[in-house]
């Protein structure tokens, strides 16, 4: 398995351990979903992914990868407006 992996397996696993660990930091309360520390995990661990999934297409991560996009882009632009 591991001789099969290429650049867009490499950037899609390093994009998906940012994401865990974001969830894990928020389940341990070392990070809070509120805030744009969070997100921004979340924004460039999907956003990796998402480059592995141009690669590698499959339908079911693009989408589900895409509105976890969506959703931690609205919390930053919330998180904007609330600091303004």
């Amino acid at each position: 398995m591991m001789e099969d992996l290429n650049w867009a397996d490499a950037v899609g696993l390093i994009g998906s351990v940012f994401v865990i660990v974001a969830y894990y930091l928020a389940t341990r309360g070392k990070l809070k979903a509120d805030e744009m520390s969070f997100n921004l995990w979340n924004i460039l661990g999907g956003s990796l992914v998402m480059v592995s999934l141009v690669a590698r297409p499959n339908l079911g991560a693009i989408v589900i990868e895409v509105m976890f996009l969506l959703i931690a882009v609205t919390a930053i632009l919330r998180i904007w407006r609330t600091k303004s």
